[in-house]
C-alpha cells in the first residue's frame, strides 16, 4: 500500500487509474460503446424483448453492464431490475427459475414449477407500467436446452401491447453456438450487438482518458510517448482488460526509476518481467521494437501490421526457441541497473 501511494503521488495522482476492477466512473466510451448502449436502452425503454451483447473476454462488457445498471439505478420509478452475475452452468430450468424469482425478491408460496411461474407472471403483471429487466452477464454458462427453453417461456410474458420483461444478456462469443442449436430462442433476439477490440486511436484515447479521471493535470502526469502507446497497442491487441493491466505495472516500474517519461522500451521491459511468457505475444512485441528507430534490425516477415493500428497480429508465430533475440536486452539491463541503485 505504502509504494502505491508514493507511485501515485509522484504522478499527481490522487487514486489508482488501472485498478483490476469495471468501475463505471472510468468508463471510457468508445464510437462503439456508444452505439452499444444508445440501442441497448432503445431496446429496453421500448421493451423489445431479448438483447443480446457479445464479446472476448476484457472487451468491456461488464462495464457496459454496470453502465447501464447505474442508468436503471437513477430512475427506480421507471425501471425495475434484477441481475444475475454468473449463473451456473449445471442448473435446471427450474434452477434457473428459482434464481430469477429470487432475484425480483418474490416468495412463491408453493416450491413447484407452476407456481414460481405464476408468482412472476403476477407480479410482473402487476409492475406492468414499469420497465421490467432481467440482466444477465456471463450468460454463455446457459448452454443447456431446458435453460434457454425456460428463458423463451418468460420471454413470452406479455401484454397486447409489449413484453413484461426486458432479457438483457452480456456473453463470451462462444454463446453463438449454444443460440444457434436453439433457433426457438435465437429467432426471438430482437438485438444482438459484438464488442470489438479497441483501434490505436482509442488505445491512446483510453489511457489518457483514465490518467485524466484520476487527476493527472499538473506537470507530474506521467507523459506517455507514441511510441509507447504502439508498444501497448501491439501487446494488448486492443484488449481494454490487458491496457488496464499493463498501465498499472509500467506505472509501477516508472516511479521505481523515478521516470515521468514512458516510452516503448520501458513498455517492453514491463511486459517481460510482469505478464506470463507467451510466444506469440514474445513476436508480436520484437516485431513492434524493430519499427522504432534505433533498435536492431534483422529478418523479420514482409508485411507486417502498423503497430499504431493493431487491434490484433494473427500471424502463426514462431516457437519460442526460433525467437531472434531482443533487440532491447541492453536497454532493460540498464533501467534494472538503475532501479536498483534508487533503492
Amino acid at each position: 500500500m505504502e509504494n502505491e501511494q508514493f507511485h501515485l503521488s509522484m504522478f499527481g495522482l490522487r487514486e489508482q487509474p488501472f485498478a483490476p476492477t469495471a468501475d463505471p466512473t472510468y468508463f471510457y466510451a468508445t464510437q462503439e460503446h456508444k452505439s452499444c448502449l444508445f440501442r441497448l436502452w432503445s431496446s429496453i425503454d421500448e421493451r423489445h424483448g431479448i438483447a443480446v451483447v457479445l464479446g472476448n473476454y476484457g472487451t468491456g462488457k461488464t462495464t457496459l453492464l454496470r453502465k447501464l445498471m447505474t442508468g436503471m439505478a437513477a430512475d427506480r420509478q421507471r425501471y425495475n431490475t434484477a441481475v444475475i452475475g454468473s449463473p451456473i452452468p449445471s442448473w435446471t430450468s427450474f434452477s434457473l427459475l428459482e434464481a430469477i424469482v429470487n432475484q425480483f425478491n418474490l416468495k412463491p408460496s408453493k416450491r413447484t414449477f407452476g407456481d414460481y411461474m405464476e408468482a412472476l407472471s403476477q407480479y410482473l403483471m402487476i409492475n406492468r407500467k414499469r420497465i421490467n429487466t432481467l440482466i444477465v452477464d456471463d450468460a454463455q454458462n446457459l448452454n443447456k436446452r431446458g435453460q434457454l427453453e425456460l428463458l423463451r417461456l418468460v420471454q413470452n410474458l406479455e401484454t397486447p401491447q409489449n413484453k413484461l420483461l426486458n432479457l438483457v444478456f452480456f456473453s463470451q462469443l462462444e454463446w453463438t453456438r449454444v443460440l444457434e442449436a436453439a433457433p426457438n430462442f435465437q429467432q426471438r433476439i430482437n438485438f444482438a450487438y459484438t464488442l470489438e477490440s479497441l483501434n490505436g486511436v482509442d488505445v491512446k484515447n483510453f489511457i489518457k482518458y483514465r490518467l485524466a479521471h484520476a487527476g493527472a493535470v499538473s506537470d507530474k502526469a506521467p507523459q506517455f510517448t507514441e511510441s509507447a502507446f504502439g508498444m501497448i497497442s501491439a501487446y494488448s491487441g486492443g484488449n481494454p482488460r490487458l491496457i488496464v493491466s499493463l498501465c498499472r505495472n509500467i506505472l509501477l516500474f516508472a516511479s521505481q526509476i523515478r521516470s515521468r517519461q514512458i516510452d516503448h522500451e520501458m513498455v517492453y521491459h514491463t511486459v517481460q518481467k510482469t505478464t506470463m511468457p507467451d510466444s506469440e505475444t514474445q513476436f508480436r512485441m520484437d516485431t513492434a521494437m524493430r519499427t522504432f528507430p534505433g533498435q536492431v534490425a534483422t529478418k523479420v516477415p514482409r508485411n507486417l501490421p502498423v503497430v499504431q493500428n493493431v487491434p490484433a497480429f494473427t500471424s502463426k508465430a514462431p516457437e519460442p526457441n526460433a525467437l531472434i533475440s531482443k533487440p532491447n536486452s541492453k536497454r532493460a539491463n540498464d533501467l534494472l541497473l538503475k532501479a536498483e541503485k534508487l533503492r
